[in-house]
Formats: C-alpha cells, structure tokens, sequence
C-alpha cells in the first residue's frame, strides 16, 4: 500500500481528483486530495498573503498530523 497526496492546480480544489482518487483506493492505496486554502469550496478563506509557501506549509501540516 502506498500513501498518496493529490495536490490540485490554481483556482480548483481536492475534488478534481475524485476519479483518481477512487481508483487507487480500490486499488489498496490511501489517497489524500485536500483543498488548499482560499481555492474551491473553501474559496470564502480568500485572503491577503495566501502563497505557494502558506499552501506548502499547509501541506506539511497535513502530512504530519497523518
């Protein structure tokens, strides 16, 4: 088994992995597609200062409470 982390592109959010994300975990695989802060549903989170390093460390802040 392995542990994916599927990270969406600008302006979308985790749920354009959804077929993916089912496919490898039918396979056996956990999969995690989070939404980065202020993108897709989480949109109303939109603010000033939001960067690739705010969303990296939100990354890293999910990999560690794994």
């Amino acid at each position: 088994m392995t542990d994916f982390v599927l990270i969406h592109g600008a302006y979308q959010g985790g749920w354009v992995w959804k077929f993916v994300a089912e496919r490898l975990r039918a396979k056996g695989h956990n999969v995690l597609s989070p939404t980065l802060e202020g993108c897709g549903e989480r949109a109303h989170q939109l603010r000033a200062g939001i960067t690739t390093e705010t969303h990296g460390q939100e990354i890293a802040q999910l990999l560690y409470f794994l």
